[in-house]
């Protein structure tokens, strides 16, 4: 479990986020959904250390300090050294040796040995995101953190994506990101909104049914009011 106690952090004077707190459980995807510049993107980067903070963040009761190595944040620009192939990237990106082969069984069908043979500055920001998936189901850390991750994905691989975290969650905390309603429907279990006035859980059961577009509508209509 992540928890969140009273995080707060300000930029220039200006605060971004107030008192935050949550608890982002295992097993399950905690989507974080908010229109942009509320602060999703540096709640995240608080999470793992990129960021000074007030409050606390404790992983399994945790430090980050202590559980860094199990903490592994996938940024929307999801960056890479141009002059490195794919394949060296994820070498860099695992801390250990990997082949075509291993990324191949991971990622078949999406990612191929012409694509890992390639200097990542000639891959596409599709790309790009398919080799930070890859990375994340041949390491299966124990923090998930995805910001924007479905971005620039066509059809095939974000169903990809969509089985990739339903295998990560079944042994991590997965926290997500991003404005695709239609995909985060089938894989949020718990809905976060990111507001101005912090952070707060909103009811929402996709079995049942709900859309996150009505939740979101929703919490954005309290919220102005």
């Amino acid at each position: 479990m992540i928890t969140i106690r009273s995080l707060t952090k300000a930029y220039a004077g200006h605060t971004v986020l107030a008192n935050v707190s949550a608890d982002f459980l295992p097993g399950r995807v905690s989507y974080l959904l908010g229109p942009n510049g509320v602060g999703k993107t540096t709640l995240f980067k608080c999470l793992t250390g990129l960021e000074n903070y007030g409050g606390t963040v404790e992983f399994a009761g945790c430090p980050l300090a202590e559980v860094r190595g199990s903490v592994f944040p996938v940024f929307d620009d999801c960056a890479l050294y141009p002059h490195l192939s794919g394949l060296e990237n994820l070498r860099l990106l695992l801390g250990r040796s990997v082949s075509c082969e291993d990324v191949i069984s991971v990622a078949e069908g999406v990612l191929d040995r012409s694509t890992l043979r390639k200097p990542s500055r000639a891959l596409s920001y599709g790309q790009r995101k398919k080799l930070y998936t890859a990375a994340l189901l041949l390491t299966r850390p124990a923090y998930v953190i995805l910001d924007e991750l479905a971005n620039g994905l066509d059809y095939e691989s974000l169903q990809w994506l969509r089985a990739a975290i339903e295998q990560l969650k079944q042994d991590s905390v997965v926290v997500a990101s991003g404005h695709q309603f239609d995909f985060y429907d089938h894989v949020a279990d718990d809905v976060f909104a990111v507001s101005e006035n912090g952070l707060s859980k909103l009811d929402f059961d996709h079995v049942a049914g709900d859309r996150l577009e009505s939740v979101y509508l929703a919490s954005r209509s309290h919220h102005s009011h």
